[in-house]
């Protein structure tokens, strides 16, 4: 499926490229750049829904995110990345767009939950997203549980 030039595919769906793709964004931004050591890849890209959009010559993916409901139904945003040489064009806040969309169109969820690094909080709250209870770490970065109501 694609909602404004995003890709939502699951992982049995992915080409081993467009995975290449996701997978090197995740580790650039993640591991080289935050220098966050916990493995990359985990058991929930196996049931995650992957969003994505890659570059023209399908070389790079320019943003990726996943979506994920938890044991109890409820949905999860994580792994937001977008390649450092297009930060700033809004690729960030198109993405989470196409995803609120997707969930509330295609999934009929009610809302979206993640745990926000604590430094993007203020871009999570220009999309209506808002913080509940208080900061803790993961993976040695400062989070805080956002939620935004699809409705």
């Amino acid at each position: 499926m694609k909602i404004k030039n995003f890709e939502f595919k699951t992982i049995e769906e992915l080409s081993g490229r467009e995975m290449f793709c996701i997978e090197r964004l995740r580790i650039n931004t993640f591991v080289t750049e935050q220098k966050i050591t916990l493995p990359e890849l985990d058991n929930i890209d196996l049931s995650a829904i992957h969003v994505y959009r890659l570059n023209e010559e399908k070389t790079n993916a320019l943003a990726t995110c996943r979506i994920f409901q938890d044991e109890k139904g409820k949905w999860f945003l994580g792994r937001v990345a977008v390649d450092r040489a297009t930060r700033g064009q809004k690729l960030g806040k198109k993405m989470l767009e196409a995803v609120h969309k997707y969930l509330k169109e295609e999934k009929g969820a009610s809302h979206l939950s993640c745990h926000a690094q604590q430094y993007v909080q203020k871009f999570y709250e220009s999309l209506g997203y808002k913080t509940k209870g208080e900061v803790f770490q993961e993976a040695g970065i400062a989070h805080i549980m956002m939620t935004k109501n699809l409705g």
